[in-house]
């Protein structure tokens, strides 16, 4: 196993006879001032390496040795360089003695001695901070802008596998990333960090490790409290629109304590698909929790302008109003068996066959229809009988339904059921889309405007609803599904 630890080396990394090593370099108030001291640096301390001390490097190094003696560590040390940043501003002055020596550029040739006499493979990244970025190294916006891309220019993410590209040298493949985030400035340690944080949601093997004084062993965390912070308002997000199996994806891998939050999304995920059998509803029940699904969730499909899978579940969600409405109508005549409405015939149960369109216009207008039925190689009609709908509206939602669903005017494109054949079989989404986007466009993106096609669609359905007499057991089922999407959205 290759581990491959990053870190930015920070002043309290570096000691020199003791104390911190950025002293050896003070008093200087330009870049050759700098360079001077680092050369001497450079003569007087690579020969004499036991003056010399990287303790957090060392601290990291020596307890993970012994978490995973059998593992080949890769350190590699971020290493900053304000050269260019400070000459955008001056050319000498204090502001070379006061941020730019404590770079850790200036550390390369020594850090990369003692670590071949510590037996440690130190590869140096080079962190090359730009003239632009407005506080240098200690800006925290500038940083995480500037880790981004020089970390994606060395870790590359291959299918599964991870590879380590250090400078001037063959990349290495790599199983696990750690990432030691208490060196450096605030702003760099954060940006590693919250690169680390990015790579560990997109799965990639990585952890974390936080070096204090107090504490000997540097025992890696996961970082999945961060995790599940950044988390949040996608998943906040993704519930808002439905999206359960989107809110599940994102909880993949995360401990067991979420467990309830998974088990309530899968109920929300299962529900939104219609995938309720294993409920072992009774037929009739079966219906009640269809509709009232297709109710509580249709607004969602409005809300990002997917007609065509919205019309598909609104026209459901009337022809099994329509069939509990006959039942109704019917005294009796008609009973659920399997999710399908039969009828006694001659002693025998009969499945009914007729269009939907005929229980409209015939059976629930007219009181009677005709179902055709082959006994003995012959053709036969039997009669079919309800009692007719005498309210007022009826007349109104016949014509909405079957002849002039209004969408555009001057454009005729039939009732509200005719769309679904056209749909459904040529899978014309286009047609819907087109109309009722623009017809939302006009009514200033208000899906829920009384004028708009989809709200009137939706009025209907509860008329229809409540002719059947099932609006209290839908209401109080469509209530119950937003509930429970309120209760996981005040527990995130």
């Amino acid at each position: 196993m290759i581990h491959l630890i990053l870190q930015v080396l920070g002043n309290s990394d570096i000691l020199v006879d003791g104390d911190e090593g950025a002293q050896t370099l003070n008093n200087v108030y330009c870049l050759e001032d700098i360079k001077q001291k680092v050369d001497w640096n450079n003569e007087d301390l690579i020969n004499n390496l036991n003056r010399v001390d990287f303790p957090l490097i060392k601290q990291l190094y020596e307890s993970q040795k012994i978490l995973l003696p059998d593992t080949e560590f890769l350190f590699g040390i971020i290493l900053t360089d304000q050269v260019k940043w400070m000459q955008k501003r001056s050319e000498s002055g204090e502001g070379w003695n006061g941020t730019v020596r404590l770079d850790g550029c200036w550390w390369d040739k020594i850090l990369s001695a003692w670590c071949e006499q510590q037996n440690i493979q130190f590869y140096p990244v080079y962190l090359d901070v730009a003239p632009e970025v407005t506080n240098g190294a200690a800006d925290w916006e500038g940083m995480a802008e500037t880790m981004q891309p020089l970390l994606n220019g060395v870790i590359q993410f291959e299918d599964k596998s991870i590879y380590f590209q250090p400078l001037d040298r063959e990349k290495i493949k790599i199983d696990k990333i750690t990432l030691q985030h208490s060196s450096g400035t605030p702003a760099l340690s954060s940006a590693l960090y919250l690169w680390g944080i990015e790579q560990k949601l997109a799965g990639i093997n990585i952890d974390f490790a936080y070096i204090s004084e107090q504490e000997p062993d540097c025992l890696p965390h996961s970082g999945n409290h961060w995790q599940w912070r950044l988390k949040v308002p996608q998943i906040r997000e993704l519930i808002k629109i439905q999206d359960f199996s989107g809110a599940l994806k994102l909880l993949e891998g995360h401990p067991q304590q979420y467990q309830s939050l998974v088990d309530s999304l899968s109920f929300l995920d299962k529900s939104v698909s219609l995938n309720i059998i294993e409920r072992n509803l009774s037929a009739r029940d079966d219906v009640i929790e269809r509709i009232s699904i297709a109710l509580w969730s249709e607004k969602a499909f409005r809300d990002r302008s997917q007609w065509m899978h919205w019309y598909l579940r609104m026209a459901g969600a009337f022809e099994l109003a329509l069939f509990l409405l006959l039942e109704k109508q019917g005294n009796g005549i008609y009973q659920w068996q399997e999710r399908n409405l039969i009828f006694d015939y001659n002693g025998q149960s009969e499945l009914l066959k007729i269009s939907i369109a005929k229980i409209v216009c015939e059976l629930l207008k007219d009181g009677k229809s005709k179902q055709k039925k082959q006994e003995n190689n012959k053709d036969i009609s039997i009669s079919l009988t309800a009692n007719k709908i005498t309210d007022a509206a009826w007349r109104d939602f016949y014509i909405f339904y079957l002849t002039n669903w209004d969408l555009e005017p001057g454009i005729d494109i039939g009732g509200f059921t005719n769309l679904r054949n056209e749909l459904y079989h040529s899978l014309r989404g286009d047609i819907i889309d087109d109309l009722l986007d623009k017809k939302t466009k006009q009514l200033n993106n208000q899906v829920t405007h009384p004028e708009h096609p989809s709200q009137i669609a939706v009025e209907w359905l509860k008329y229809i609803i409540k002719l059947a007499d099932i609006s209290p057991e839908v209401n109080a089922k469509t209530e119950a599904y937003r509930q429970k999407v309120q209760e996981i959205m005040d527990n995130l």
